[in-house]
């Protein structure tokens, strides 16, 4: 199979099975895992066509200021956001989820966001839908920028205010093939529990809406904003009272109305084009009422005593690293957020072997075990399986072991795990590249029967399984940052290799990885954050 059918020809379960292996185990047999040039441009940061108008609405500052002001892991005070405005907290609401947070100086890549994305790329963009008037989320703008198709207004869902999420292929390198589609996939799952997280912090209840009708009308905003290869986009509903806020000249120059970038929106590229069309199979989703979406832990995520692990500090005492995170507000954890780096002109990541507290896994494990939204999406989770691998962490055994809810059974313990599973990941040493996965100190390992799942959920399915997964790995990402670990979301390892370290069976493939540990780089950083 070169290439699947067009989005107008929807793809066939075989199809999407096959689809599915291309970018999983057959993408080391199939050659299609290429190197990628960082200096191939892509569209990321790019605003869509229609979306650089020089109208729409300033986000309000003092974002960092109420989120320094409230303890993590909790939600905002009640007494500060009823003091604000309707259209005053949504504003607050999508900077926490998708703002700006620094700029570190000798980074090549883009700037940090609240996000977890592991490329540093920010493939999924944020709009915002209420009434007819649809408007793009531009982070460097800090507006939301009225979208002005030609021929009218914007196709939107005709009352109350959503938030419409849509992956875009091209801000990812060309050189990621079909990868594009999981790594954009997950990313979208990412970004709707960051938007989740902060309607709860802001005490504004949302629900997903996932089914064929609410995906088409959707789609029809998002197209509207101009050309590009797009997924399938979510829309999830706010309630927030009162009619969309009148847009108005914003300040400094628009974006030029073309950028040398452009042709790349609308390129043939296959790849691009299969990903699109595997995504739209949400399009044939059963209609059903929105789903309530919370994306904090529920309960308490402190404390080890709820997850059966054991409390205090490493066996033979010395430094910790992660431990209780009580003094942390939510400024700092999103400032923390990072999938750790090196210094300039170098690749990878480097992590130092550090301590890590029990209180820290069992937050983690916390955060892991709030489903996603909506009975599809957890039926879809509960058959994936979380696996951990360990060393140095609250005195328990180094080795795998499987994660329960919200604790742990134990498996035999492994020394060497860590150093046994660096040969699997993508980034080896070398004289220009590090990587800290013999340092970390958590390793996540998501992994399901793909073959099972499609086979009882439908071609569906795979999509599905992405935005879980994105949903997992951005609670253990926010989780980590609260501990001051790295975290990174990674897909790109060796599946064959993890496979057999982590015990699973043959049918069983590890889909996703999480790598957690104390960073071994700094350096001075600018804060971004209003």
């Amino acid at each position: 199979m070169n290439a699947l059918p067009s989005v107008a020809v929807p793809p066939t379960p075989d199809d999407v099975r096959r689809f599915a292996f291309r970018q999983g185990p057959g993408k080391g047999h199939l050659g299609e895992q290429h190197l990628v040039d960082d200096r191939t441009a892509t569209t990321s940061a790019l605003p869509p066509h229609r979306a650089r108008s020089a109208t729409g609405v300033p986000l309000p500052l003092g974002t960092h200021e109420l989120l320094a002001a409230t303890p993590y892991p909790g939600p905002c005070g009640a007494g500060a956001v009823a003091a604000l405005e309707p259209q005053e907290r949504l504003g607050h609401l999508l900077t926490t989820a998708f703002g700006l947070q620094r700029r570190e100086p000798s980074h090549r890549y883009a700037d940090h966001r609240s996000v977890a994305s592991g490329r540093a790329k920010y493939p999924v963009h944020a709009f915002l839908a209420q009434g007819a008037a649809v408007r793009h989320h531009d982070p460097y703008r800090h507006a939301l920028v009225d979208v002005a198709p030609s021929g009218g207004a914007a196709a939107g869902p005709v009352d109350g205010t959503s938030v419409l999420l849509a992956g875009r292929y091209s801000d990812l390198p060309a050189a990621y093939g079909r990868l594009r589609y999981a790594v954009t996939e997950v990313e979208l799952g990412v970004a709707l529990r960051s938007l989740c997280v902060a309607a709860d912090l802001f005490g504004v209840p949302a629900a997903l809406a996932l089914d064929g009708a609410a995906t088409a009308r959707a789609e029809a905003a998002v197209r509207s904003a101009g050309p590009g290869t797009w997924s399938a986009p979510l829309a999830v509903r706010l309630d927030v009272p009162g009619p969309a806020a009148p847009g108005r000249v914003l300040p400094g120059p628009p974006p030029a109305a073309r950028d040398v970038r452009d042709p790349l929106l609308g390129a043939d590229d296959p790849s691009a084009r299969d990903a699109a069309a595997v995504s739209a199979r949400r399009h044939g989703l059963p209609p059903g009422p929105p789903a309530p979406a919370r994306g904090l832990p529920e309960g308490s995520p402190a404390g080890s005593s709820a997850t059966g692990l054991p409390s205090g500090g490493p066996a033979g005492g010395g430094p910790v690293s992660g431990g209780a995170a009580g003094a942390v507000d939510w400024a700092q954890v999103l400032w923390n957020r990072t999938a750790g780096r090196m210094p300039d002109r170098l690749y990878g990541f480097a992590l130092r072997p550090a301590e890590v507290s029990a209180d820290c896994l069992a937050d983690l494990l916390a955060w892991a075990d709030r489903p996603p939204p909506g009975r599809l999406l957890a039926e879809v989770a509960e058959r994936v399986r979380l696996s951990v691998a360990l060393q140095r962490v609250g005195g328990l055994p180094a080795g795998v072991h499987q994660v329960e809810g919200r604790g742990l059974v134990l498996g035999p313990a492994r020394p060497g795990i860590m150093a046994a599973l660096q040969p699997g990941f993508a980034q080896q040493p070398a004289p220009n590249t590090d990587s800290g996965m013999r340092h970390a100190a958590m390793a996540f390992v998501h992994s399901v029967d793909v073959d099972a799942l499609l086979d009882d959920f439908g071609p569906s399915a795979f999509g599905l399984l992405q935005l879980c997964l994105g949903w997992s790995v951005h609670g253990l990402c926010l989780a980590a940052a609260a501990h001051g670990l790295v975290a990174r979301p990674a897909r790109s390892f060796v599946e064959y290799r993890v496979q057999p370290l982590f015990g699973l069976r043959r049918e069983e493939t590890p889909v996703f990885m999480t790598v957690c540990g104390t960073s071994r780089f700094t350096e001075p950083m600018l804060d971004l954050r209003t």
